[in-house]
């Protein structure tokens, strides 16, 4: 049998060069790859609309998969959407791995392995006031906990500064997915999902606390979980453990 095509899916405000790397270490192998950039960066995502549902998202992310099923590899935010889509779909996503992604992204009465709800508001505030300086604060809650903090967050800045912005349109359209994320709630699509999952943590992630890694072992026990050393972008510290797993989906070798 042949691999499954590989799908990146960029997390919130991360352009597609944030997991470049990730696709060309897949890419050597011949596998086919493709990066999906959310919308809120590249001027040509505006075309969808600047106010965003995940009704709009699904539709947004259907249109970017050439080849079905396909592994989906959503990174936060992207890996949400991945998770929602195999659930929706489920003939068109052969597995999904899931990088630093929760079931519900703010704290909830009964999801308390998730982002403080103040912390949340005040994070939107200050995107809807001063988008530049809060861009620079996610930038460093991404990098916190990489052993090469202060180089990460130099690249990923970088990888935002070379984006191709429609400031105006951005504006609104990453508040608009913030939004979503406030709201969200997708464990009912986590229960859904009928290929093999996994979910892979950084141990010490500022954005998705560790704890969410036992929430959703101990919520969905079909899921595969697992922590590795690092941060919200541990898998551009140490991509390896996430290439292997994802080459051992893309092959069909799920009884491993």
């Amino acid at each position: 049998m042949s691999n499954y095509p590989i799908v990146l899916i960029s997390g919130w405000a991360m352009p597609a060069g944030a997991m470049a790397s990730m696709a060309d270490a897949l890419d050597v192998d011949h596998r086919r790859v493709s990066i999906v950039e959310l919308p809120g960066l590249v001027r040509e995502s505006q075309a969808y609309k600047t106010s965003h549902d995940w009704n709009s998202l699904l539709t947004y992310l259907d249109h970017q998969l050439f080849e079905k099923p396909a592994v989906l590899v959503g990174w936060s935010l992207g890996g949400m959407l991945a998770t929602l889509y195999a659930s929706r779909y489920p003939d068109n996503v052969a597995a999904v791995v899931n990088l630093g992604a929760n079931a519900c992204f703010v704290q909830n009465d009964s999801w308390q392995q998730a982002m403080d709800p103040t912390l949340f508001a005040s994070f939107y505030q200050g995107m809807s006031q001063s988008r530049d300086k809060t861009l620079q604060q996610f930038v460093l809650l991404c990098s916190s906990g990489s052993p090469r903090r202060k180089e990460l967050s130099t690249s990923l800045q970088a990888l935002l500064s070379d984006a191709d912005i429609d400031h105006q349109a951005e504006d609104s359209t990453l508040l608009s997915l913030l939004g979503i994320l406030g709201k969200s709630d997708l464990r009912s699509a986590f229960g859904d999902i009928r290929c093999p999952v996994t979910h892979l943590f950084g141990k010490d992630d500022a954005l998705v606390p560790v704890g969410a890694a036992d929430a959703i072992e101990q919520a969905f026990a079909k899921h595969r979980v697992q922590v590795l050393d690092g941060g919200h972008c541990f898998f551009m510290d140490d991509p390896e453990p996430v290439i292997s797993e994802v080459r051992r989906l893309s092959s069909g070798d799920v009884g491993t």
